[in-house]
């Protein structure tokens, strides 16, 4: 029997994980930590390598250690060069991974991991039996509901049915690089679409970039106002009674589909030097020919034909783990909100034992819940439980 069990070894899991071991909250053996990959942030790493990110998007204190200078300390004392940028000293993408994997290894996460597909979950005297896709199942005093949103990809409706076609991919998903050739075509507009686009015109051997967004490029320096960080909106948030008032917040307060000035700027530069064409429009349809191109049909533009269709869509809404939590839910009868969101108690627990991280608690933490920042106050909150 374990003492906590944490699902999810992406940001929010493997910060979670990480704290706990290092407050010794729990010793080695009596943490498991299950993610579907092999490694700790391996599909973060996977995704903003192949969209080739040079940076994060948050400042240089918004990382996985518990000391918020730590990576400006691992910076200086590893030589990187230019390890930050900007006037908000964003880190490096590569020196940021290489930081979270050096501190992983030094408080043991290695050590506790498993990697399989959680496929249940149920509250016994014993504890919380975590059934796998396997068969086997663990049971622990506590379980961490860290799963990410990225899993599933978001296809809009005119694309459902190329779903797994060589001709339109998904940047979420892991088994595909990049195209090499011919004429590409990226949909979306926020930070991915962004470096995708950017990434591909640097590829001499394509022959065409186009980046078709449903609006014009909205710049915004991080994904939701700091004030969201701490007591400036937080405060306000925090006396919210309704669940679907806290959700409208949340939706309004995200700066979904922006980019940060210097990527715009890069984007331009493209346009203008004509490695990149960008189009504002809503797509309608997809025609394919023979000749293994396939057409965007556009509502108001132009058509716009290429060789791929890469999506970066951002992923579907929904719950992350909801087909097997939605059972969980019933039996346990876990309050939920309108939107299908858990209610927790402000140290993130859903349940006696049972607490939640990222997407999960973003009704509690707030609209920078999902990032590394609410992967930071989650692991607080839980850490304060424990």
């Amino acid at each position: 029997m374990y003492q906590w069990i944490v699902i999810g070894g992406g940001i929010q899991g493997s910060c979670v994980a990480s704290r706990l071991l290092e407050a010794e909250k729990v010793e080695k053996e009596d943490l498991l930590i299950i993610d579907p990959h092999s490694q700790p942030l391996e599909r973060w790493r996977t995704i903003t390598n192949k969209i080739e990110m040079k940076h994060l998007r948050s400042p240089f204190v918004h990382h996985l250690d518990a000391d918020p200078y730590s990576l400006k300390k691992y910076s200086s004392a590893y030589n990187y060069a230019s390890g930050f940028k900007g006037q908000y000293q964003r880190p490096r993408l590569d020196m940021f991974n290489q930081h979270s994997l050096d501190l992983l290894e030094k408080t043991g996460v290695m050590t506790c991991w498993l990697r399989g597909e959680v496929s249940g979950l149920s509250r016994k005297a014993s504890g919380w039996q975590v059934y796998m896709a396997d068969g086997r199942y663990f049971v622990s005093e506590h379980v961490v509901l860290a799963m990410g949103v990225n899993h599933i990809s978001h296809y809009p409706s005119w694309a459902e049915k190329y779903k797994g076609s060589a001709l339109v991919r998904h940047v979420f998903e892991m088994d595909d690089r990049l195209p090499e050739t011919g004429d590409v075509i990226v949909v979306g507009g926020g930070m991915t679409a962004a470096h995708l686009a950017y990434a591909l015109t640097q590829k001499e051997s394509i022959d065409t970039v186009t980046m078709v967004k449903r609006h014009p490029l909205r710049i915004h320096h991080f994904d939701s106002d700091p004030g969201w960080l701490g007591p400036k909106y937080m405060n306000k948030y925090d006396k919210l009674t309704s669940y679907k008032e806290r959700r409208e917040v949340i939706q309004n307060a995200r700066n979904r589909g922006s980019v940060t000035r210097d990527l715009y700027l890069k984007l331009l530069k493209q346009e203008r030097a004509g490695r990149l064409n960008m189009i504002t429009d809503n797509v309608e349809s997809i025609k394919e020919h023979t000749d293994e191109t396939i057409q965007l049909l556009m509502e108001n533009s132009e058509s716009v034909e290429g060789h791929t269709i890469l999506l970066a869509t951002g992923p579907a809404v929904a719950m992350p783990g909801k087909e097997w939590l939605d059972p969980v839910i019933s039996q346990m009868r876990l309050l939920c909100a309108p939107c299908g969101f858990p209610i927790v108690s402000k140290s993130l627990e859903w349940g006696e034992g049972l607490f939640v991280a990222g997407a999960l608690a973003e009704l509690e933490i707030g609209p920078v819940s999902r990032n590394i920042a609410g992967a930071r106050k989650a692991a607080e909150r839980v850490l304060q439980y424990a």
